[in-house]
């Protein structure tokens, strides 16, 4: 490229001033040395394509090659630091060796003859292939002696997407991207072209441009409309294929691709008169299935609005799309050209008779606008619909119905045929009335009934329009059963398949599976290590809850006072304190009462009283040396779950029971209340926790004392001791054989009733994150029960889900999985 001292970088390209030419600055940087012997890496070879800096696209015809590697790689899923595969390795191979030919490239600075030119014209060029569609700009300057000189303005090269589209799809693409970068060029440049040429090899373009965007579908219409926005129609002009300059940068690169290359000096017609130009050839119009279908029939006009009406498959509810429809109608009606000479009957009146008639200045004979109707500040925006368009809608949607579900019916009907013997409406007296066929029932001579139920229109219950009406009369009956609804829709329409049709909405309508969904009830999961250890000391892991509030007499006041129940998990014994109020400071006296008469426990479960939280707070605080030194530790268990707590639940039932069967006075004094929770906490560790045996041989039932006081407390002491036996070894040995005895009883009779599984099934479905449910409140109605989003789970050891964490409107929530209603998704 010649010296470096006769080189300068002007926005990444190279300037010649000894020649005033631009090239490529072709100086790869941060690329490994053996980039041609190596498989690059899809990072590797998004920094090849990077370097070469081509904001005027100049060089398409070689870098677009490189976008369709690299669009490759994305299709195969490639990561940015992986390899490219062998084929795609080869292909960027001899991408990087098409790089050396730009070296040899050169483009004047300035467009030749461009400053004394007497005639300047722009040419647009567009083609496309399966890969990719390109276009380029060339300015064409004739000077005063008839010299022509033709120059690369600018142009631009794109992949193909990815999903398939037809080639006629993307050369219009091409030629919206044509339009695009002219209307660009032309903006840029001070001195302004004469004509403007749009040339494209695709005879389907030239006719799509040619009859207009209103002509086809949305896809086309919309390009379509973009290319009349920056040109005029007939500004464009058909090309050979092989004339077409564009058609380098859609194909593989040439191997003659040098300055000297048409690329950059155009396309050789150019140079010759316009007379000399490519013309098009008449072709035959036909379809292209990009066209407008629009049906208009003498019997009914309907069809007419078929392709201006909302798109069915947009709604979700009946209401809405009957009223989008009829604000369609309401706008169309006023814009169509009526013949019906009724409308200008009230011009035969005279001024006498009509005070506001006058004469129209553009017709004569027809009314002007009255003033009452002038439009004024005053006029309210809002334009009321009224009823007649909201009739005219729905005739129109069951219209809207037949065409789709039964057009040979219809055409048979119309032709005075019968319907064809596999036709669906072949078992069904039927008839058509205005352009709608309706069912000839028996009852048409009936009075006091609409005409609707003696000839209903027949639909297709597989229609989406019926289906949003089914729905809509569903809902409108305050979401009764189906039996119901298929009632109320045979007094207007006969539905085909209407009954099964109506089942599927009713059981897929969300407001009745809120209304009958059931919390998820996960199986029943294994005991947990504290209820089964056995040969512990009682209380070691104690269960913790409140009752009450109980009222005492103090003095000559009434005070209330609650009972704290701490309950062995193992042995189920309890033991019952009496607390002066819900505070942790209670709660913490209660503790420290019932830790020096029973021992301190390893482990307290509790449920989540505002007291046991502050508790659990304080006992890191109060408490942290002996919780440090006996390894305290508090668990609460899921908020809302009291059937967790069922273990002291259940216990503090029995205490209530046994209270309040002793409890004669109303409001008794402290010290009798005292006394009396003694003698119930008593009685209820005398319970029985085994089967109670009829035979006087067999042994007494186990009892939570057993544990507590080594026996019942009602049988004699076995045996006669005295003072030289209490530090006899043989009486400490047998403390210790009673109370293994008492354990391997309790392994053997109490164990195996812990075996049970009252629901060995869950019922519901597993919850999963991301679930939408509602939180079961018993204190609320259903209908107002908070919505959440199930965002963490804790499965069980069995793996079974039976707390999760939810999240509300209101903040994260913990909650089992009992409290929780799936909905559909």
């Amino acid at each position: 490229m010649g010296d470096k001292g006769t080189e300068e970088k002007i926005l990444g390209l190279i300037w010649k001033p000894s020649t005033d030419q631009l090239s490529f600055n072709l100086k790869l940087a941060r690329l490994p040395d053996n980039l041609l012997q190596i498989k690059p890496t899809k990072r590797e070879a998004l920094k090849i394509v990077m370097s070469l800096y081509d904001p005027l696209g100049l060089a398409s015809p070689v870098t677009i090659r490189a976008k369709q590697i690299l669009q490759e790689a994305w299709r195969r899923g490639t990561d940015w630091d992986q390899e490219l595969d062998e084929d795609l390795s080869n292909h960027c191979s001899t991408w990087i060796q098409h790089l050396e030919r730009l070296k040899t490239v050169s483009i004047p600075r300035c467009y030749p003859g461009y400053s004394d030119a007497r005639s300047l014209q722009v040419h647009v060029f567009s083609d496309a292939s399966e890969s990719a569609y390109a276009t380029a700009v060339y300015w064409r300057a004739t000077t005063p002696d008839g010299q022509v000189y033709v120059s690369l303005v600018m142009a631009k090269a794109k992949v193909a997407p990815l999903k398939v589209t037809s080639i006629p799809r993307l050369e219009l693409q091409a030629a919206v991207m044509g339009s695009r970068v002219a209307a660009a060029v032309i903006q840029e440049h001070h001195v302004k072209p004469e004509a403007v040429t749009y040339w494209t090899d695709s005879k389907t373009v030239l006719t799509w441009i040619k009859k207009g965007s209103r002509s086809y579908k949305p896809f086309v219409a919309h390009r379509i409309a973009a290319i009349e926005d920056n040109s005029k129609v007939d500004d464009w002009r058909w090309v050979p294929t092989k004339l077409n300059i564009a058609d380098t940068a859609t194909r593989d690169v040439p191997p003659n691709f040098d300055s000297n290359h048409e690329w950059y000096s155009g396309p050789s017609f150019l140079y010759k008169e316009p007379s000399a130009w490519p013309t098009e050839r008449p072709t035959s119009s036909e379809p292209t299935g990009e066209e407008r279908s629009l049906t208009i029939t003498e019997r009914y006009r309907a069809p007419l609005y078929k392709e201006a009406i909302p798109d069915p498959t947009k709604f979700s509810k009946w209401e809405r799309l009957v009223r989008a429809t009829a604000r369609v109608l309401q706008f169309i009606t006023p814009c169509r050209k009526t013949t019906d000479r009724t409308f200008y009957k009230r011009t035969k009146r005279n001024r006498e008779e009509d005070p506001d008639w006058r004469r129209s200045k553009c017709n004569p004979r027809r009314l002007a606008q009255p003033p009452s109707q002038v439009k004024s500040k005053d006029v309210n925006k809002y334009i009321t619909l009224e009823a007649e368009y909201i009739r005219k809608a729905e005739k129109l949607l069951v219209h809207v119905i037949q065409e789709d579900s039964f057009t040979q019916e219809i055409a048979d009907l119309r032709n005075d045929k019968r319907v064809a013997h596999d036709s669906r409406l072949r078992p069904l007296q039927i008839q058509l009335k205005d352009g709608i066929i309706a069912l000839r029932s028996r009852i048409a001579v009936v009075k006091g009934v609409s005409e609707d139920m003696k000839g209903p229109a027949i639909l297709d219950g597989d229609h989406h329009i019926t289906q949003l009406y089914i729905d809509w009369t569903h809902r409108s009956l305050h979401h009764c059963g189906t039996e119901p609804t298929i009632n109320e829709v045979r007094q207007h329409y006969w539905v085909i398949r209407l009954r099964p049709t109506t089942k599927r909405i009713v059981s897929q309508c969300v407001q009745c599976r809120i209304r009958k969904a059931q919390p998820s009830m996960p199986a029943t999961g294994d005991h947990p290590s504290t209820r089964l250890a056995h040969h512990q000391r009682p209380f070691t892991f104690t269960g913790l809850d409140y009752f009450g509030p109980l009222s005492v007499t103090v003095g000559r006041q009434h005070q209330k006072r609650y009972v704290a129940l701490f309950t062995c998990l193992t042995s189920r014994a309890v033991h019952l304190e009496i607390v002066k109020d819900l505070s942790a400071d209670s709660a913490i006296l209660a503790l420290r009462r019932f830790a020096a008469r029973r021992g301190c426990p390893t482990e307290i479960y509790s449920d989540n009283g505002t007291n046991m939280h502050g508790a659990d707070k304080e006992l890191r605080e109060a408490f942290r040396e002996e919780a440090s030194r006996r390894g305290i530790v508090w668990r609460f268990i899921t908020p809302s779950a009291p059937f967790m707590g069922g273990v002291w639940e259940r216990l503090v039932r029995c205490v209530k029971t046994a209270l309040y069967t002793v409890l004669h006075e109303r409001h008794p004094h402290e010290d009798v209340l005292t006394t009396l929770l003694c003698e119930v906490e008593y009685t209820v560790n005398s319970r029985p926790l085994t089967h109670i045996s009829v035979d006087s041989k067999d042994n007494e039932s186990i009892t939570p004392n057993h544990f507590l006081l080594g026996g019942s407390a009602r049988l004699p002491t076995p045996g006669v001791f005295s003072e030289k036996d209490a530090n006899s070894k043989k009486h400490w040995r047998r403390s210790q054989i009673l109370a293994d005895m008492f354990w391997q009883r309790w392994v053997k009779e109490y164990l195996p009733e812990l075996q049970n599984r009252r629901e060995a099934h869950g019922q519901g479905p597993d919850l999963q994150v991301g679930d939408p449910v509602l939180i079961a409140d018993s204190q609320l109605p259903r209908n107002t029960w908070p919505r959440g989003r199930i965002e963490n789970i804790y499965p069980g050891a069995d793996g079974q889900i039976r707390t999760v964490e939810v999240r509300t409107a209101n903040g994260l929530i913990k909650r089992p999985t009992r409290k929780l209603v799936p909905l559909p998704k």
